[in-house]
């Protein structure tokens, strides 16, 4: 008898239940529609800003390409402590001559806010004993010369491990960095006409 009464008490609270879920989203439905940054709002001011701009942008492509992610961007800077990217701690410039003087190696790291840029090992098919990674740090925000430098370093494999050697690669590390230094002129002057 106990079994039978828990049953049906158990059939009747899942059948009462049953269109809960589905009122609940025709509920949040329409609350969307009318406010679709009510959820925003607890998360404060920057998240309500970012979830008008992709509103705003919805059906306007040429917006929706620009206010979203430059939205978020600044959103990024001002996390960072640098403004509306007037604080930048790197030279743009610079910045893009690294990335495409890189463009055909994997990257490991790539932070633009911290001017580091480095490689995952690259091997090559000749020699397969040996790899070689590059880092870039780029230390200045203006155009200049001394604004970049790059540090290749290469392993070799012994059979069981990997070691560094001790080859000097000064030349590549210059050349890399005027690779760099040659393509950011280019892009600058490019922009500048």
């Amino acid at each position: 008898m106990k079994k039978l009464l828990l049953a049906i008490t158990l059939f009747l609270f899942v059948t009462s239940c049953a269109g809960v879920g589905k009122k609940f989203q025709d509920v949040k439905k329409r609350e969307m529609e009318t406010d679709p940054c009510k959820y925003e709002r607890i998360k404060g001011p920057n998240a309500v800003e970012r979830c008008e701009a992709r509103v705003s942008a919805k059906g306007d492509p040429e917006k929706s390409n620009n206010g979203l992610i430059d939205s978020m961007l600044d959103q990024l800077r001002e996390e960072g402590g640098l403004g509306n990217g007037q604080n930048v701690a790197v030279n743009k410039w610079l910045w893009n001559g690294s990335i495409e003087t890189l463009q055909d190696f994997p990257l490991k790291i790539a932070d633009a806010f911290g001017g580091v840029i480095e490689t995952d090992w690259i091997n090559n098919k000749d020699i397969p004993n040996q790899r070689c990674a590059i880092k870039i740090l780029i230390q200045s925000k203006e155009l200049i010369s001394n604004g970049v430098s790059a540090n290749m370093l290469c392993q070799s494999f012994d059979g069981e491990n990997w070691t560094l050697n001790n080859d000097d690669l000064s030349d590549a590390n210059r050349d890399i960095e005027n690779s760099i230094l040659s393509l950011a002129r280019k892009s600058f002057l490019t922009f500048a006409g």
